[in-house]
């Protein structure tokens, strides 16, 4: 990623009755919240890039980051508004996948329902580097190429997340969710992305929450930007 980097995602697939048979009635949960209709979108411009950043855990030690500073702009439709809805919004996340299998295992949890807030190049290699996906009888987190998908069930109903990254810029390009059927229910994806400048880092488009004291994306069923 870099700075001044602008990118507008679009919500290209909603499956109203797709999505409900799967997740039932609170399926609005398993999607980006105001994002329930196709042609949404989503704006988000970096503001600064720090590639000197730093995850502290306190007495298990600390991590080199990457750093970034980000204006938001919620799921809209039609033109968006001149001030961002959040500004200044910090995340970090680990330089080194070695480290993330680290600090998971001193913490006694795994690198699942996590989506990286950005990594650095080589896609493929960091993906395939980190160690500590989860599986069990319930679910399973992979990853194939410049995918990572996960496989799981809600409460009867099978279905399958898949993230792909570009392997050239690192943009999160598309996110689905497919029943198990095999039919994409949901998807979204970039409309534009207009390049800035300075260092080079992946940002995955999906949002960010803070567990403990480190920046993470994370949402069992609420995956993007709540």
């Amino acid at each position: 990623m870099k700075k001044g980097t602008e990118i507008i995602l679009e919500v290209k697939i909603f499956d109203k009755d797709g999505l409900k048979d799967v997740f039932g009635d609170g399926y609005k949960n398993a999607i980006p919240e105001y994002a329930d209709e196709v042609g949404l979108r989503y704006k988000i411009i970096v503001r600064e890039v720090d590639t000197d950043a730093e995850i502290d855990l306190g007495i298990l030690g600390d991590y080199d980051a990457f750093g970034i500073e980000v204006d938001i702009w919620e799921w809209t439709k039609g033109d968006f508004a001149e001030d961002p809805t959040d500004e200044e919004e910090e995340i970090a996340w680990f330089q080194d996948p070695e480290d993330i299998n680290d600090a998971y295992d001193k913490v006694g949890g795994y690198a699942y329902d996590i989506i990286m807030p950005f990594v650095p190049i080589d896609v493929v290699k960091f993906l395939d580097e980190i160690e500590e996906w989860k599986e069990d009888d319930h679910e399973e987190w992979k990853t194939k190429d410049n995918m990572v998908i996960h496989d799981s069930i809600f409460q009867e109903e099978n279905f399958i997340e898949i993230f792909t990254y570009d392997t050239e810029n690192g943009f999160l390009t598309q996110y689905q969710i497919i029943d198990e059927d095999g039919t994409v229910i949901y998807e979204y994806g970039l409309n534009i992305v207009i390049s800035g400048y300075e260092i080079p880092l992946i940002l995955s488009i999906i949002g960010v929450l803070v567990i403990g004291i480190i920046y993470l994306a994370k949402k069992r069923y609420n995956l993007i930007f709540n």
